[in-house]
């Protein structure tokens, strides 16, 4: 990304001292990377509570209807980040036992939790039923199938929605992240092949199960409000045909998707052009303020149902909620520079193991030092991997950097920590730091833990003890 000469660090909550020493509350943020090392995840939790009470309280003004925001704890599932979510008033959504276990043990009823999914195994579709969740939502007619006999035989009688495929693309999507696309994404009983009218059909004969309405998921990193009204057109039209053939259904979810502000994914031909010749997108200005997605659905949907009994309308936000507030930092351990060639700076983080999204997102990158200086140069961030892939970003404008620096890569609060790795090193803390001081959510990895399911390992070591 060719970012400009300065980037500002107040658009994520940050200041700079008089020497251009980046703080978060006053801490500056190298003192945490000598305190607590690096990599480092750094969790700005004054900000992560108050954005999503805003978008809570945004939902329940703007919808004069039955609302509900619930967290997709996919984009980041530490225990200790989805406590926050929790404390700030925000439901959740899960798609795997997992999930279903982890919000189950930071406090989260039943009835407060939406279950989605392509690959819900038996074992997974028995516990949501044993913890009575308020919504699952069926991926195919198999799943239904799956569902209607295991509510039968557990005399359960649970609320389902119908999860569809609406063929909706937005514009500039990245293919990859298009989950709402016919022919490119599997997720979703598929509407203009006949199968949600299947699917429809069953509850007739399905004294086990209650339809209860539909969700859909048109994609990820989203930025433009306008993208969804395909995607409400779609649920009322769905909605009114159901209650035509006698249905009563109550809900529709909309999904999430909201891009994070200050971040985005590359469009497909900006990959093909940073992947083959090294040329990172220009920066883009932000996107549009998450609650802005909240409140031209809400507006749309006031006008879809205008002078009839609203529909529940349910949001799953989930990168934009935890995305823009937290940061990763990293140390600099070396920096070549070749004559003709280029410069490399060697971190000890890349997309080995803890920078996986770079490989297709456009983020920040900030120096922990005189971070007002010109971005004269153009270096190439690696990370420690013995291969050549290992790269945070190629060609990225930054000041000179110098062994013993720290960077900081920002927006590293969705999807990072979830697709993490110890690829040849332990993973990295995360650290809160708000009003009450610093909280460590998750320690660093030891080499023990590394090896601690490795039961050969640990017989060989003991016999050689």
């Amino acid at each position: 990304m060719r970012q400009p000469a300065i980037s500002d660090p107040t658009l994520w909550g940050l200041s700079a001292d008089a020497g251009g020493t980046l703080r978060l509350n006053d801490v500056p943020l190298t003192s945490l990377a000598e305190e607590f090392g690096t990599p480092l995840h750094v969790v700005h939790e004054d900000r992560l509570l108050s954005f999503a009470r805003r978008l809570q309280c945004t939902a329940e003004h703007e919808y004069t209807g039955p609302v509900a925001v619930h967290f997709a704890m996919k984009c980041n599932g530490v225990p200790g980040i989805v406590r926050l979510v929790r404390e700030a008033g925000l439901r959740i959504e899960v798609m795997s036992e997992l999930e279903l276990h982890t919000a189950h043990r930071v406090g989260y009823a039943g009835c407060d939790i939406i279950v989605n999914g392509p690959c819900k195994s038996e074992s997974f579709i028995r516990a949501c039923l044993e913890s009575h969740v308020r919504f699952i939502a069926v991926d195919s007619l198999a799943e239904l199938d799956v569902l209607e006999r295991l509510a039968a035989e557990m005399d359960l009688r649970p609320e389902v929605l119908l999860r569809v495929n609406p063929d909706i693309v937005p514009r500039g999507m990245n293919a990859g992240s298009a989950t709402g696309s016919r022919s490119g994404c599997a997720f979703g009983l598929d509407l203009k092949g006949g199968e949600v009218r299947v699917a429809l059909a069953r509850f007739h004969r399905a004294p086990s199960l209650l339809f209860a309405g539909y969700h859909l998921h048109i994609g990820t990193g989203i930025r433009s409000p306008q993208e969804y009204l395909p995607a409400v057109r779609t649920l009322e039209m769905l909605l009114r045909e159901a209650r035509m053939l006698g249905f009563a259904p109550t809900t529709i979810d909309i999904g999430g998707g909201f891009a994070s502000r200050t971040s985005r994914e590359f469009t497909s031909l900006e990959m093909l052009k940073y992947q083959a010749f090294g040329r990172l997108p220009a920066p883009s200005a932000p996107s549009a303020d998450p609650c802005e997605f909240i409140r031209f659905i809400a507006h749309a949907v006031h006008h879809a149902f205008a002078g009839e009994r609203l529909p529940e309308v349910i949001f799953e936000p989930g990168r934009c909620v935890t995305g823009p507030h937290q940061f990763l930092l990293l140390k600099v351990h070396a920096v070549k520079h070749r004559p003709g060639a280029g410069t490399w700076a060697i971190t000890d983080g890349g997309l080995g193991t803890v920078t996986m999204p770079t490989y297709y997102e456009a983020h920040d990158v900030l120096p922990c030092t005189g971070v007002s200086r010109p971005r004269s140069e153009h270096i190439t961030i690696l990370g420690p991997g013995c291969f050549a892939g290992d790269i945070v970003y190629r060609n990225l404008p930054m000041p000179s950097l110098a062994p013993g620096d720290v960077i900081a890569l920002m927006d590293t609060g969705a999807y990072f920590t979830a697709l993490e790795s110890n690829f040849g090193h332990p993973r990295p803390a995360i650290v809160s730091v708000g009003r009450n001081g610093k909280t460590l959510l998750r320690r660093r990895e030891t080499f023990d833990d590394t090896v601690c399911r490795d039961v050969m390992a640990i017989e060989s070591h003991e016999v050689m003890s």
